[in-house]
């Protein structure tokens, strides 16, 4: 089903593919580089790019992760079974282990958050965290204190120059998929929903698929 989403079959597999201003391509890039990623707290609003970035660094590197939906899974039996047994396991090409955890200011803040900053230093040596949130202040202080917290601000000079990226990228994806287009009509959904790239793509998608 991931593979028939456009948002997930043409998700950018690369830092340097990823469509955010270079400054915050930066220090991606340099924990690719390293081959080396900390505990992240990636915190913007929805479909900007954040668990995009997260993934792209791991497939650069080429280390194990665990994606967990916070939305769908916020209790503490969630930490117990699948979070604690992964982190807890070792690599299989005996590297370090990546745990992407989406939405995570949907963790219950009294059980699942306070267990994970426990988890966080017990298995420091084999698993980092990346974290991503639309609210950061739903995250509670010790989950802040443990990771290196990333704002996704894009500032009004950079969103010209990312929806004119975004609009060839869009561009090139409806070619891919066969699919005739108006660039008017294709401008006006960038408009209306950018920075939500994600939004963009699945509302392209509905209507192309369904034509209205």
């Amino acid at each position: 089903m991931e593979h028939l989403l456009w948002t997930e079959k043409y998700r950018p597999q690369t830092v340097d593919d990823c469509i955010l201003p270079d400054r915050l391509k930066q220090p991606f890039q340099e924990y690719v580089n390293q081959k080396q990623i900390p505990n992240l707290l990636l915190a913007g609003g929805a479909g900007v790019g954040k668990t995009t970035i997260a993934k792209a660094m791991c497939n650069e590197i080429g280390c194990d992760f665990m994606v967990i939906n916070g939305s769908d899974e916020s209790g503490i039996d969630t930490f117990r079974t699948k979070i604690k047994n992964y982190a807890s396991s070792m690599s299989l090409t005996g590297g370090r282990k990546v745990i992407i955890i989406d939405e995570a200011d949907y963790l219950n803040p009294n059980s699942t958050q306070p267990a994970l900053r426990g988890a966080m230093e017990e298995f420091a040596v084999n698993c980092s965290f990346i974290f991503t949130c639309n609210f950061k202040n739903r995250i509670i202080d010790p989950l802040h204190s443990r990771c290196s917290v990333v704002e996704f601000k894009i500032q009004n000079g950079q969103k010209a120059k990312m929806a004119s990226q975004f609009f060839k990228r869009v561009e090139w994806i409806l070619e891919q998929e066969n699919v005739v287009y108006d660039k008017q009509v294709v401008a006006s959904v960038i408009t209306k929903h950018f920075p939500d790239n994600r939004r963009v793509l699945n509302e392209l998608q509905r209507y192309a698929v369904g034509g209205t």
